[in-house]
């Protein structure tokens, strides 16, 4: 549990310790004094059954109307107090959530950690870690929070009241007089001590269940979001009956666990209904003895009971919370290690030193297990000249061209990156979610006049679409892979960058539509270098210059 806490504590300071977080201090010092109200209202409420036992006891119809008014001053106060503290909880709910989701998105995606994270898969599914631990995380740590302060305020206010109630009583034991001080005080802290102590041994598992069966949960959804988006290829194979014995074996891991946790749970939740059954009629059998020798009325019995129950919720606060608490920790613990994850990728970020040139000199490139890929790669290329990166398939170009883009970290050796701007096409577009011109100006926000994505689309071929501009739908369906790397060229065409990188991303396209496109990137960018890779020999005749690799191929 203190490795739990050592984690959560960096959560805590990133944001309360902030110095214009006035605001959400304000909100939870009001929550904090509601839940203090509201335990006021309860010893006020226990003081008045008293009084309203002991009256109906008395027959005294005209005090037992004054009572029940009281009583509904009471409640309506309690009531505006309890729902406001629900509101100002969500509120706090959400400013903390947006601060951890804003900065764990801004830290997975600073310094291409997340491209290192997906591609050497050591954290699963960044998806559920930021949409929906991080909301478990903040509800729960409010949660366990506030009832905390709430049940150490109610104690604090209850246990004097208890105590006071209880007396000096002396009871024969096997013969022996024994004087007890506060009698029922000891005993809601015994039982309460015993039910904690059970829930642990009970309970402990829990954890490690809970956060087997996020992960679980994580894994199957995103499967399921994977076939989705590959739906047209696994149609095609025919491959229905692979991908339902995958998803079937992944919801198998998810009933596994779910049946390990929810007979984990039964057997705590025998534990903690009969504790909690037995703990509402304990206060009345331990006061039997006062109310037989007429010691306390029954207003005074009542208010025992009512004292009694107060006390022993908030001493039970633990076995209570014990439901809540292993998802808890469990949410921490991934969050923790998904910010490790982004620190270390961060961390292993190499970002060159520029020049006026794309210089390597004795490069030397792994594959994310540390395995040579390229050897002593040494190359200058010419400024706003065409050269190719050739040799066999699987030999390291676009891992070199990755590398001189700025995504792979995994290298040693020198090299200098050129001034300006780059940009690096792959073979797949990414095409991104919105209109067709929100696609085509990506990553770029600001959106061009109409005439601008006219003359692109008709420069790239993809004339027809024109009168589909401002048009929202899942574009990485309705284009086929060919139309899709054209939209690829029209963002080169409308980015302009100083150097651009191409892996094989007109090999969708007819040989013919190939030449027409790499012509429009030379007549309408002369003055950008480009780097490409390309498996079509006969686009042979358009590079300037050929970059040979076979002789860089590591031992």
């Amino acid at each position: 549990m203190l490795k739990i806490l050592k984690q959560f504590k960096w959560f805590l300071k990133d944001y309360w310790w902030r110095k214009d977080n006035i605001l959400s201090w304000v909100v939870l010092i009001v929550l904090v004094a509601l839940g203090f109200g509201v335990v006021e209202i309860n010893v006020r409420i226990n003081e008045w059954s008293k009084s309203f036992y002991d009256t109906l006891e008395a027959f005294q119809a005209d005090k037992l109307y004054v009572l029940i008014q009281e009583y509904l001053v009471y409640v309506a106060v309690f009531v505006v107090a309890a729902v406001y503290r629900g509101w100002l909880r969500k509120l706090l709910i959400i400013r903390w959530r947006s601060h951890l989701t804003e900065r764990l998105l801004g830290d997975w995606l600073e310094k291409r950690a997340f491209y290192r994270i997906a591609l050497k898969q050591i954290t699963d599914n960044p998806d559920q870690r930021i949409a929906e631990d991080v909301n478990i995380f903040v509800s729960r740590t409010i949660e366990l929070f506030i009832s905390l302060l709430t049940n150490l305020a109610q104690l604090y206010s209850f246990i004097a009241i208890l105590w006071k109630l209880s007396g000096t009583h002396t009871f024969n034991i096997m013969g022996h007089d024994i004087t007890v001080t506060g009698y029922l005080v000891w005993i809601a802290v015994v039982y309460a001590l015993f039910g904690s102590i059970f829930t642990q041994v009970i309970g402990k598992k829990l954890h490690e269940l809970n956060y087997r069966q996020q992960k679980f949960e994580a894994d199957f959804r995103a499967s399921l979001v994977r076939k989705n988006d590959n739906a047209e290829q696994i149609a095609l194979y025919h491959g229905e009956s692979r991908e339902r014995a995958t998803l079937r074996g992944e919801f198998n891991e998810i009933i596994g666990n779910w049946r390990l946790l929810m007979n984990r749970e039964r057997n705590l939740g025998f534990f903690t209904t009969a504790y909690d059954r037995f703990s509402l009629m304990l206060p009345v059998l331990a006061s039997i003895p006062l109310f037989m020798a007429k010691a306390i009325t029954l207003g005074g019995l009542m208010q025992i009971r009512s004292a009694f129950g107060a006390v022993f919720n908030s001493l039970s606060w633990f076995v209570f919370a014990y439901t809540i608490l292993p998802e808890w920790s469990a949410t921490v613990q991934r969050l923790h290690q998904f910010r490790e994850n982004i620190l270390t990728e961060q961390d292993n970020d190499k970002p060159a030193p520029l020049s006026d040139g794309l210089e390597i000199n004795g490069l030397n490139i792994y594959t994310p297990n540390g395995e040579a890929i390229l050897s002593n790669v040494r190359a200058k290329i010419s400024p706003q000249k065409w050269t190719q990166l050739a040799g066999r398939s699987g030999l390291g170009k676009s891992t070199l061209l990755r590398t001189i883009g700025g995504l792979w970290a995994d290298y040693d050796g020198a090299w200098q990156a050129p001034k300006g701007t780059s940009l690096l096409l792959p073979q797949r577009t990414y095409l991104g979610s919105g209109t067709l011109a929100e696609i085509l100006s990506y990553p770029d926000t600001h959106i061009h006049d109409d005439r601008v994505y006219h003359e692109l689309l008709a420069e790239v071929g993809l004339e027809k679409w024109q009168h589909d501009l401002h048009k929202a739908q899942n574009w990485a369906q309705t284009l086929s892979a060919g139309e899709q790397q054209r939209i690829a060229i029209a963002r080169a065409l409308l980015i302009q960058p100083d150097y651009l990188y191409l892996d094989e991303n007109t090999s969708a396209l007819d040989m013919q539509s190939a030449r027409y496109l790499l012509n429009l990137l030379k007549e309408k960018l002369p003055h950008t270098t480009v780097v490409i890779v390309s498996h079509q020999p006969e686009l042979a005749d358009m590079y300037d210059e050929v970059l040979d690799l076979s002789a860089f191929k590591a031992a």
